[in-house]
């Protein structure tokens, strides 16, 4: 990250975002990490064999702040929620670019976000927590996560045509990740953050960031 991008990122106000193409998103991560600890949310939403594009939001906090599972993951969910009202209001409008363009984005994040609990939040609260991946909460879970999936498939796939019932796999996600979410920030998150110390939460979330 440039002298130019840092001083593009601190001018941002809390709540504003700024997007970064990056060749190189891991060293951009740890600048950030680094020197402005606690100040920003990191959303990659999209990739390619070269580039990331990275969103950047200012969050309202100290620079050094702790972060924790609970709330930065609530906050995402939030994040991936408005993407997703927002593609089918595209669609509903007769906007079908604009509508795949966006819905392109909420998919990348979900997946990211799934991958990012699959591969490192869940293996932290089964092991804190003593349950087994196999036959815990966890485990349900990841059954809900393959349910999550497929729904995405099936209407990535089809929400540019105007002729695909998106409306029947929309209804089927939404009756799946509503609940899972719950859980997941009525049970998982806060069991986490409090099986953790205030740095141990800050770590697991950056560790998090960087998938």
């Amino acid at each position: 990250m440039t002298q130019n991008q840092l001083a593009e990122f601190d001018r941002l106000r809390p709540g504003e975002t700024v997007t970064l193409l990056q060749n190189r998103p891991g060293d951009l991560l740890e600048q950030l990490q680094h020197g402005r600890r606690g100040q920003f949310e990191w959303s990659p939403v999209s990739e390619d064999s070269r580039t990331v594009k990275v969103e950047l939001f200012r969050r309202d906090a100290e620079r050094g702040s702790l972060r924790g599972v609970n709330e930065a993951l609530s906050w995402d969910h939030d994040r991936l929620d408005a993407l997703e009202a927002r593609a089918f209001a595209a669609r509903a409008t007769g906007d079908l670019d604009e509508a795949k363009a966006i819905y392109a984005v909420f998919a990348h994040g979900l997946r990211r976000h799934i991958r990012f609990e699959e591969e490192i939040l869940f293996p932290e609260f089964e092991t804190r927590a003593g349950f087994s991946p196999e036959s815990g909460p966890t485990a349900v879970m990841r059954d809900e996560h393959r349910e999550i999936l497929r729904c995405l498939d099936r209407i990535e796939a089809g929400i540019s045509d105007p002729s695909a019932n998106v409306d029947t796999p929309r209804h089927a996600l939404h009756s799946v990740l509503g609940n899972h979410n719950l859980k997941e920030e009525n049970i998982v998150y806060p069991l986490t953050d409090q099986a953790l110390t205030a740095a141990e939460r800050d770590g697991l979330v950056a560790r998090m960031q960087a998938i």
